[in-house]
């Protein structure tokens, strides 16, 4: 796997197929505006075809506090290490003093074993808007 910050080139037709796990279809072009956005962006690619085969992105003050926004790995790469590696270049990309993300149950054993611990927190999300339904 190769791994980039670079998002020059990459194009929606480069990201079809992530974010298919949201609970409501996202409008075209959702997660490269997602990824433009960013303070920082990893990306993994495989290395013969130059294929995004996962991604990681955080904002970040750059020295207290960073929030990892998503991190994805496409279902076909999955448990190859891929989202730890992305995970752990991330981590020492931000060095900052606290690190956040926010979780679905299932993957809690996932961070914890990243050296996460859970933490109280609060969100508030608006709804979808009609067209994103």
């Amino acid at each position: 796997m190769t791994y980039s910050e670079s998002l020059e080139s990459v194009d929606d037709a480069d990201l079809e197929g992530f974010l298919s796990h949201w609970d409501f279809t996202p409008p075209a072009g959702t997660l490269l505006r997602m990824l433009k956005g960013s303070s920082v962006v990893i990306l993994a690619r495989e290395p013969d075809s130059s294929r995004i085969c996962g991604y990681v992105a955080a904002l970040t003050d750059q020295i207290s506090c960073a929030y990892i926004s998503a991190i994805e790995v496409r279902p076909e790469y999955r448990k190859r290490g891929i989202g730890r590696a992305l995970l752990n270049r991330m981590i020492e990309r931000l060095s900052v003093y606290g690190t956040y993300l926010s979780c679905s149950p299932a993957m809690i054993p996932f961070y914890e074993s990243a050296g996460f611990k859970q933490v109280a927190g609060m969100s508030k999300r608006r709804p979808p808007a009609a067209n994103e339904v």
